[in-house]
């Protein structure tokens, strides 16, 4: 693909993901003003139980779906069959679990394993559609998820106002949205399923690294929740939850870049033009970090007008983790590549040193710092994944960006937010100037942006 189909492409999951966030940015409100912020600390235990085991059990299978369907490289029978039999392994393993865990007594673990199977049948169909390039089929399906979700959340308050709302509503959800998928594939013209032939074991070279690698991601997600509770008690872990809730309707744009992208960089060379990976970084430096500051001056004067309860501190963990953002922007292109040119374990050693410097770093500064402390550690892990990540493609020879590049949009950037305090509307601004000076971008490249003649 040109830069241009890709923001194309990219523009259109954009706009379901602008309806999809409000979806979801309206039912964060109503979970906000029923729920105390101990029920939606229960409700985030949840969410992380959920999110660890959609990457622990996935097998890697929706990354490498989409390099290798993208490439055209397998039979579509050969596929087809290979997912089905790996999907309904994983859900037998997963129901078993779910049944475990509720005789044990930990019932939210138990729904959050429940949930799962339905969630991956949606995944893999996703990233399949990806993989087509199907932008309509998927922009679809990613509406209906959230609409779906927040539906059933909004039904279940109306009975209960507790956790189980927000939890029913996710399971219920999950399910409805895979129901749907299942009703669309049947529509379509499935290939005969044929037994696998001998591509499964570079299949496998490239799901195995990716899976390990999420593993290792949730991990820490897992583990900075699990600190919050401990340390700082059950309501300030409401307050992450509220933060995290915000930063994902946030994280949604660079989750459908990276997607395209995957599909992008798996095609085969030479058959279609290549956009360069200095182009994308830099509009992705251009577009996705602006965006997230703007929200983050927006959201703390929005939300006192809906939510009753006071979350005014989850405000300034917020815009601490939209830095996050802006290495993703970098990164992004890099973890992209390296799945797409055979090179995933490149971000599994990236994943796992930023794991350990996480680990040191998040104890000390939670006791000193609070919240703010593990948005900061939060911050950290992603900008040392993404030094290691680049040091070790580049020994691989895998083409890489040039770091400084890095370095300029992340002192715009503090720049920038270091008018929250005093001046949040003026971020957005500041960043756009200050990027302009940096050479980050050129106001030419922007008007051209703006006006869709990139």
């Amino acid at each position: 693909m040109t830069l241009r189909e890709i923001v194309r492409y990219a523009g259109t999951l954009y706009g379901a993901n602008a309806l999809a966030s409000l979806i979801t940015l309206g039912i964060t409100v109503m979970l906000g003003r029923d729920l105390s912020r101990a029920d939606l600390g229960l409700y985030g235990l949840f969410q992380v139980y959920f999110l660890f085991g959609s990457y622990a059990t996935s097998a890697g299978l929706p990354s490498a779906t989409v390099k290798w369907v993208a490439g055209r490289t397998i039979d579509d029978g050969e596929f087809l069959h290979f997912i089905v039999v790996r999907l309904l392994v994983i859900a037998v393993v997963l129901y078993a679990s779910a049944a475990v865990a509720v005789w044990l007594g930990d019932t939210i673990l138990g729904a959050a394993l429940f949930a799962l199977p339905a969630f991956h049948v949606f995944n893999i169909t996703l990233s399949a559609a990806r993989a087509r390039l199907k932008r309509r089929t998927e922009a679809g399906l990613l509406v209906a998820a959230s609409l779906a979700t927040s539906l059933w959340m909004f039904v279940l308050l109306a009975d209960m106002h507790n956790e189980w709302a927000a939890i029913g509503g996710q399971v219920i959800g999950a399910y409805t949205t895979a129901l749907v998928v299942l009703v669309v594939a049947l529509r379509w013209k499935l290939p005969r399923p044929k037994r696998p032939g001998n591509w499964r074991a570079a299949f496998w070279r490239t799901a195995r690294p990716v899976f390990l690698g999420s593993t290792v991601f949730a991990l820490g997600d897992l583990a900075d929740r699990v600190l919050v509770q401990h340390m700082l008690g059950l309501k300030a872990l409401g307050t992450y939850v509220m933060a995290l809730m915000l930063f994902g309707v946030l994280n949604k744009p660079v989750h459908m870049l990276s997607r395209v992208l995957l599909s992008h960089f798996s095609q085969a060379a030479g058959r279609v033009p290549d956009a360069k990976a200095g182009d994308i970084v830099r509009l992705n430096l251009f577009t996705l970090p602006f965006m997230a500051l703007m929200a983050a001056a927006a959201l703390p004067w929005l939300l006192p007008f809906v939510v009753h309860r006071n979350y005014a501190p989850a405000f300034p963990v917020l815009a601490v983790m939209t830095a996050v953002i802006l290495v993703k922007a970098f990164e992004l292109v890099h973890s992209t590549l390296a799945v797409a040119r055979d090179s995933a374990a490149s971000n599994l050693r990236a994943q796992c040193f930023a794991l350990f410097v996480y680990a040191a770093l998040i104890i000390p500064m939670v006791r000193g710092f609070g919240l703010l402390g593990v948005a900061w550690a939060v911050v950290l892990r992603w900008l040392a994944l993404a030094i290691f990540q680049r040091r070790d493609m580049l020994r691989r020879g895998v083409q890489v960006l040039p770091m400084g590049l890095l370095a300029r949009a992340g002192a715009v950037y503090m720049a920038a937010l270091a008018l929250f305090p005093v001046a949040p509307w003026w971020m957005g601004i500041t960043y756009l100037v200050g990027g302009a000076v940096a050479r980050l971008w050129s106001i030419p490249q922007a008007v051209s942006l703006v006006s869709g003649r990139i």
